[in-house]
């Protein structure tokens, strides 16, 4: 067991698109509130990440107490109203995941067209999960838990550790390979002040407050196993050094399968599901723990 700190609290409100730092947001089954609630599709339906199109890292996010707001540095700002009015319901894919969604409109299409190009010869689709549609976690890893996630890859919290990337950038440099920053990794809470590399060794983390006081729990999944996204610049979409960091992450083999892993997957426990919606901050306590230990 190790008692942490939260350090960060980052929401990707767009799946793909830059994040949101906050001082404090609302827990939910699906993830922090309002975490991957958009994705972007193509004509079929198929969602479309910086895996493929890099470039849509340069496109920011923010929300009001009334809109998302996406903006680019040459472009006009689009909004999108938070309690969506739209009623065209359409099919969407996000890897295996057949989900049921609302497209938010031919304006948010033409912006996103303008700002990014056509893909493939065909246009961009702004959605938003259908709120009568659940989207479950992948069961491989979840422990039999039944929980649901927006647009992210397959579960609704990804954990990072500030010391982890502190290990990591450490054989960056003695390789003279330039250091990377956490927002790499697109983790929503980033803790700090307890061994690098911890997440992957633990069961769960206990959220404690301010005061210590056990808020919540959240059982971790899988070690998150990279694709080339931490590769990219998250503001310029600029690949600085081609395969890396995954070569270095696999070399470094901090788990028991072959990979490049980082961070923790993780889904609210049953305990928590059942509690009334509650908050963490930055600077609140946590607590690895390892059940077998």
């Amino acid at each position: 067991m190790a008692i942490g700190v939260i350090s960060e609290l980052v929401i990707y409100p767009v799946k793909s698109l830059q994040g949101i730092s906050l001082d404090k947001s609302m827990v939910t089954e699906q993830g922090l509130k309002w975490d991957r609630h958009w994705m972007i599709v193509n004509d079929d339906g198929l969602f479309l990440t910086q895996r493929t199109w890099p470039e849509m890292a340069t496109i920011q996010t923010s929300i009001t107490d009334t809109h998302l707001i996406l903006k680019h540095p040459e472009h006009e700002p689009l909004q999108i109203l938070l309690e969506s009015n739209s009623t065209e319901e359409k099919q969407a894919k996000v890897w295996k995941s057949e989900c049921q969604v609302l497209d938010e409109g031919q304006a948010a299409s033409d912006w996103l067209v303008q700002v990014l190009g056509l893909w493939r010869e065909q246009k961009l689709h702004l959605v938003r999960m259908s709120p009568d549609f659940k989207r479950q976690v992948s069961v491989k890893h979840s422990q039999g838990n039944k929980n649901t996630t927006n647009f992210a890859d397959g579960y609704p919290f990804l954990i990072t550790n500030t010391n982890s990337l502190l290990e990591l950038n450490n054989e960056l440099q003695a390789q003279d390979i330039p250091t990377i920053p956490m927002n790499r990794f697109r983790g929503n809470i980033i803790v700090d002040n307890v061994p690098a590399f911890i997440e992957h060794q633990s069961d769960n983390l206990r959220l404690l407050g301010q005061d210590e006081t056990q808020v919540g729990v959240i059982d971790f999944c899988n070690p998150c196993q990279r694709c080339p996204v931490p590769g990219i610049d998250q503001f310029t979409a600029q690949v600085p050094t081609p395969q890396q960091p995954l070569k270095t992450l696999f070399n470094m083999q901090h788990v028991p399968d072959k990979g490049a892993f980082f961070g923790q997957n993780a889904v609210l426990a049953p305990s928590s599901k059942s509690l009334p919606t509650f908050m963490i901050a930055i600077g609140d306590k946590v607590e690895f723990v390892n059940e077998n230990h």
